[in-house]
């Protein structure tokens, strides 16, 4: 795994920001996106330098795991503060790197070192989009690549993990196609900043960005939002409706993947741009599954969350994002997934018999 690390001192946004207690020595900012040549773009205008004087460096790691990439990331910017580096260090992630894994890493690491000498600290997390892109693999209703199973998810997972979203080719599209790229956005990350002219990228002073960015945005993400907070509006906004489903009974497997194929789809319900969410599987009773699904690509993967923890949800907890939204329609197709009042009386023993086409998932033994 290969990032570039840009590094410049801010200097005029520390002048305007004499209310605020003194800077850390450093303020690391995260690049994440789909196009290498925008990412660039974007990071340089962050770091605030002509690209032909920007100093940068490649940071290689064997592993392909972001979460120890992140480790290696840590030690090369903890040594730049130790060795005085001031300012902010712009670093531009590659794109097959998980960017809230690394987040969520090189935060913690960070803060759990402060007292080692001069503090670093996760300042901002940039998500560089096109709205070419965010319509091709999210809000069109045209079937995306067969083999292509990660870039739509990577794009949402980045616009949903992001203090600040940059809309590169803003000028380039219709207002119709910007119009429902910032509602899509808005309602991914509400508490996001987005920003519709690179050139603006540099005046960062109003970024909702800062200590702790990570674990804010990890708590806020438009579909933690919707479970946590029911009075926030369903209502279409900038043509980008929500859509909450609860349910305490279990799905049978069989019947939500026959759901998937035929009955969740554009022509049936509206384009789903994204969903989220934690499920219950009827053949799986004791844990819960992580639910997403970005564009035509649908995963259902475990979690460690045990179907009698007191914090779990009790059966389904789902939230769809998308335009014109048929909401009795993905209703009325989950509720047929769910099991029957004589299956819900079979107990989980005959539970375990039923068909289950998802992909298996790891073993967990308690000791």
């Amino acid at each position: 795994m290969v990032l570039t690390r840009i590094v410049a001192m801010d200097r005029s946004t520390e002048a305007r920001d004499t209310a605020r207690p003194p800077a850390p020595a450093l303020r690391v900012a995260l690049v994440s996106g789909l196009d290498p040549t925008e990412r660039a773009r974007v990071s340089r205008m962050i770091a605030g330098v002509p690209a032909e004087d920007t100093p940068t460096s490649d940071i290689t790691d064997e592993t392909e795991d972001s979460g120890e990439f992140a480790l290696v990331l840590a030690e090369r910017v903890l040594a730049a503060a130790h060795a005085g580096a001031t300012g902010r260090t712009v670093i531009e992630l590659d794109a097959e790197a998980d960017v809230m894994e690394v987040g969520f890493v090189l935060e913690a690491e960070l803060e759990g070192r402060r007292n080692e000498g001069p503090p670093a600290e996760l300042h901002d997390l940039v998500t560089v989009a096109r709205v070419r892109d965010v319509h091709r693999w999210l809000l069109s209703a045209a079937p995306a690549p067969a083999v292509d199973f990660v870039t739509a998810e990577s794009l949402a997972s980045q616009i949903e993990f992001a203090t600040v979203v940059v809309l590169a080719d803003a000028a380039d599209v219709s207002p119709e196609q910007l119009h429902s790229t910032v509602g899509l956005v808005q309602r991914l990350n509400p508490d996001a900043a987005v920003v519709t002219s690179v050139a603006t990228a540099r005046q960062s002073t109003g970024w909702p960005g800062g200590r702790g960015c990570a674990r804010r945005i990890g708590r806020r993400m438009g579909w933690t939002r919707a479970l946590a907070e029911p009075d926030l509006p369903a209502a279409s906004w900038n043509g980008v409706d929500v859509l909450v489903f609860r349910d305490p009974r279990p799905f049978h497997p069989d019947r939500l993947f026959d759901a998937v194929r035929h009955r969740l789809v554009p022509d049936q319900v509206g384009r789903v741009a994204r969903s989220r969410g934690l499920v219950q599987l009827a053949t799986r009773p004791d844990h819960h599954g992580s639910w997403r699904s970005a564009g035509d690509t649908v995963s259902l993967d475990p979690t460690g969350i045990a179907s009698w923890d007191p914090d779990a949800p009790v059966g389904q907890e789902m939230v769809f994002f998308g335009e014109h939204l048929d909401r009795e329609e993905i209703i009325a197709a989950l509720h047929a997934c769910l099991l029957t009042d004589d299956e819900l009386l079979a107990g989980p023993t005959i539970w375990r018999r039923y068909g289950d086409p998802f992909p298996a998932w790891p073993l967990h033994h308690d000791h």
